[in-house]
C-alpha cells in the first residue's frame, strides 16, 4: 500500500515538532505551499505540515511549475517558525535540499543524489526534486517559513521535455533491479521531516557553520564553473563556497567575487536539464 494519510505517517514519525503540528493530507491541492502559508496566517504551530496526492498547481522558483502526477510523486509543505534573521531564511531551502538527499540515501541505497544550488536534488544527469521555500515577516522578523518539496518518487515516464532532465527513484532503482518495487511515500516523508527537523535545530543553534561540512559534500555546485542567469545579466565563473545566509560566491573570469542570492544557476556540463 503506498496511501499517504495522517494516521499513517504519525505511526511513521520519529520527530518532536516536525510534521506533529496541524496535519493537514488531502488528495487533491493546488499548490501544499499556499495552502499552509494561510494555516500559518491562521497560527498554526512549528513543524504543521500540508500534504497531498495530486497538486495542480504547483510551482517552483521564478514562476515555474511542478508537475505532480497523482499516486507517484511526494509533494508537501513544511511550516517553519525558525529562530533565523530574515537574511538567514534562505537556509531552510539549503536545508531542506540536504534532508532531501539524506532521505534518498536512507531509503535508497545506491543512488547518489547531490544538490545543485540552491534549490533542486538531482542523481546523475537528471532532476529528481525540487524545493520553494516562501518567508512570511513581521515586524523585521521571521513570521514564518513554508518550505515546500516535491520528489519524483515512483514515476517511469514523464511528459514532453521534462523526459529529457527529470527522473524519478523508481527509475533510477529499476535500472539496476527492474524488479524493485514501488516505494513508500510514508516512509520517504517520515524520513525527510527527521532530518529536517536536526537541520532547523542546528541552523538555529549555529547557522550554517553547523551543516556547512554535510552540505559542501553533497553540492553539485561549488567547485564547478557556472552560468548565473539574472534579470539584465549574465555571466559565467567559479562557484566558490556558500556563506554563512546561502548566498552562492561566484568568482568571474576576471577574478571579481560575486555574492549570488537569487536569479537562476547552472552547472556547465553537470546535468542534462540545464
Amino acid at each position: 500500500m503506498n496511501a499517504l494519510t495522517a494516521d499513517r505517517l504519525a505511526g511513521a514519525l520519529k520527530t518532536r515538532w516536525a510534521g506533529r503540528g496541524a496535519v493537514l493530507c488531502a488528495e487533491t491541492l493546488p499548490s501544499t505551499n499556499t495552502v499552509l502559508k494561510e494555516l500559518a496566517r491562521q497560527g498554526a504551530p512549528h513543524g504543521s505540515l500540508a500534504v497531498c496526492d495530486h497538486q495542480t498547481a504547483g510551482k517552483g522558483r521564478i514562476g515555474r511549475s511542478w508537475e505532480t502526477p497523482p499516486g507517484q510523486a511526494l509533494t508537501f509543505s513544511v511550516l517553519l517558525r525558525p529562530a533565523l534573521k530574515p537574511e538567514q531564511a534562505q537556509l531552510c531551502t539549503l536545508a531542506a535540499a540536504l534532508a532531501v538527499t539524506d532521505t534518498i540515501r536512507e531509503c535508497c541505497p545506491g543512488l547518489s543524489p547531490r544538490i545543485k544550488w540552491p534549490n533542486d536534488v538531482v542523481i546523475g544527469q537528471g532532476k529528481c526534486c525540487g524545493v520553494l521555500s516562501e518567508v512570511g515577516l513581521a515586524e523585521g522578523r521571521v513570521a514564518y517559513v513554508i518550505t515546500g518539496v516535491g520528489l519524483n518518487v515512483n514515476q517511469l515516464a514523464f511528459p514532453g521535455e521534462l523526459r529529457h532532465r527529470a527522473v524519478s527513484l523508481l527509475e533510477l532503482l529499476r535500472r539496476n533491479d527492474p524488479a524493485a518495487a514501488p516505494l513508500s511515500r510514508c516512509r520517504l516523508l517520515a524520513c525527510f521531516l527527521g532530518h529536517m527537523e536536526q537541520y532547523v535545530e542546528k541552523l538555529e543553534a549555529c547557522g550554517f557553520e553547523s551543516i556547512r561540512a554535510a552540505y559542501e559534500a553533497a553540492s553539485a555546485t561549488i567547485g564547478q564553473q557556472v552560468q548565473v542567469l539574472a534579470p539584465g545579466e549574465s555571466y559565467t565563473g567559479l562557484a566558490k563556497a556558500v556563506d554563512g545566509d546561502g548566498a552562492l560566491l561566484v568568482q568571474r573570469q576576471d577574478g571579481t567575487l560575486c555574492r549570488v542570492l537569487c536569479g537562476d544557476v547552472s552547472v556547465r556540463g553537470l546535468m542534462g536539464y540545464v
